[in-house]
C-alpha cells in the first residue's frame, strides 16, 4: 500500500485578504513536493497563468453565487488541491496501467464537460441541465476512484465538496438560465474564455 498523500496541509490554514490561485498553488505544490518527492521532474509549476486565470475567475463566480468568501476560498482551493496532487502522482509515476487508462478518461471527460459549458454559454436556448449534472457526476466518480488508492479520505471528501457545489441545479441555473443572475453570468463570460484559451493551450 503506497504511502498516502494528504493529512498536513498548511493551506487550510491560510488567510489571504485577496485570493490568487498561484499563490495557492505555489503552497501546495511546494509542501507536497518536498514531503513525498525528491524527482526534479515534478518541481516545475502545475499551475500556469492560463489555468491561475481560469481558477481565480471560478472563485469570483463562486463569491458572487455564495456570497460567502471563505466557502469560495474553500471550494477554488480544493480544486487546486487535488489538480495539483494529481498532476504531481502523475509526474512521479505512481499510476498503474490501469489507473493511466482512468486518468486518460478524466481527462477525455473534463474536456467534453469544458466544451459544453462553452456551447451552451455561448449558444442561447441549448443548456441542459440534466446533461451537464450527469456529465459532472461521471466526473466525479472517476476522480474518486482513482485517488482512492494515493490520496487520504480528506482529498476524498475535498472532491465530495467542489461538486456539491458545482452540480447543484442552482448553480447551474443561477449560470445559464437567462437574467436568473446577471453578475454571474457576466463572470461566466471570463470564464468561458478561460476555458477556451486552456482548451486551445492543451491544458484541458
Amino acid at each position: 500500500m503506497p504511502e498516502k498523500l494528504g493529512s498536513n496541509d498548511p493551506s487550510d490554514d491560510t488567510e489571504m485578504t485577496e485570493f490568487k490561485a498561484s499563490v495557492v498553488a505555489f503552497e501546495v505544490q511546494k509542501n507536497f513536493a518536498s514531503k513525498f518527492f525528491s524527482n526534479k521532474t515534478v518541481v516545475k509549476s502545475l499551475i500556469d497563468d492560463t489555468s491561475g486565470n481560469l481558477l481565480d475567475n471560478l472563485y469570483l463566480l463562486l463569491y458572487v453565487f455564495t456570497k460567502n468568501k471563505k466557502e469560495s476560498e474553500k471550494t477554488t482551493r480544493n480544486i487546486i488541491k487535488i489538480s495539483i496532487k494529481l498532476g504531481m502522482l502523475q509526474r512521479g509515476e505512481k499510476f498503474s496501467l490501469e489507473e493511466k487508462d482512468c486518468l486518460i478518461q478524466i481527462q477525455k471527460n473534463l474536456r467534453a464537460v469544458a466544451m459544453t459549458l462553452i456551447s451552451f454559454y455561448q449558444v442561447d436556448f441549448t443548456y441542459d441541465r440534466n446533461f451537464v449534472i450527469k456529465y459532472l457526476t461521471e466526473l466525479e466518480t472517476l476522480l474518486k476512484n482513482l485517488i482512492s488508492n494515493h490520496l487520504t479520505d480528506k482529498s476524498v471528501g475535498r472532491v465530495e465538496q467542489i461538486f456539491g457545489v458545482v452540480k447543484t441545479p442552482e448553480f447551474l441555473d443561477s449560470v445559464y438560465v437567462p437574467k436568473k443572475n446577471s453578475e454571474m453570468r457576466e463572470i461566466m463570460g471570463k470564464v468561458v474564455s478561460d476555458l477556451n484559451s486552456c482548451l486551445e493551450a492543451g491544458i484541458l
